[in-house]
């Protein structure tokens, strides 16, 4: 079962142009939105699983051929980001030690909605923007329980790292994400009042 699913990631892999994914993962990794386009294209989702096909679907993804150039091809840019996320994600146990918790703790909030997780080949990961310098985010389990759960995990990425025009600062240039207004101990309830609005 793990060889066919590393054998999966490689055949996905291979379809998808190497720039597309290390934009991403680098953009990830430093907590800035992936930029990832999502609308209708591409073929590569033929490599991918049902569960994976129907995540690139309920954001308006199209399974059928892409006859332009690879690299501008919106479902490649969605699979390299998503694949990004993955890559970038700890596993339970990863972020147990990260938090310095024991694994049945991550687990605990995961089911109860304190943490968010992807589940990814039998076993959940968790993406990086939530956390930082070994903590959760400030306010995390509000804004999570008041997030819609059907959510595809790239939509939730890239909502808690994009500039939101909601939540601006008088000292600021430019509107904060939803993470940076956690992490500069802004009200929760801002954030909270998003999540609840988001579609």
């Amino acid at each position: 079962m793990a060889r066919q699913s590393v054998r999966r990631r490689e055949s996905i892999a291979a379809q998808v142009p190497i720039e597309l994914y290390e934009h991403a993962r680098h953009r990830l990794l430093a907590n800035e939105p992936m930029i990832g386009q999502t609308v209708p294209g591409g073929s590569a989702a033929q490599a991918l699983t049902a569960e994976e096909i129907d995540a690139l679907e309920s954001v308006g993804l199209s399974t059928t051929a892409w006859t332009n150039n690879a690299n501008q091809d919106p479902l490649m840019h969605s699979i390299a980001d998503y694949m990004a996320l993955i890559e970038t994600s700890l596993t339970t146990a990863q972020a147990a030690n990260y938090l310095k918790v024991d694994v049945s703790r991550i687990r605990q909030r995961l089911r109860e909605r304190s943490l968010f997780g992807i589940e990814y080949d039998g076993e959940r990961r968790l993406p990086r923007f939530q956390f930082e310098r070994k903590q959760v985010l400030p306010g995390l389990r509000e804004v999570i329980g008041a997030l819609p759960e059907q959510l595809n995990p790239l939509d939730v990425a890239e909502w808690f790292l994009s500039p939101n025009p909601d939540l601006e600062l008088a000292e600021q240039d430019s509107p904060l994400s939803p993470r940076d207004w956690l992490l500069h101990g802004e009200p929760v309830t801002a954030v909270v009042a998003l999540a609840r609005a988001f579609e």
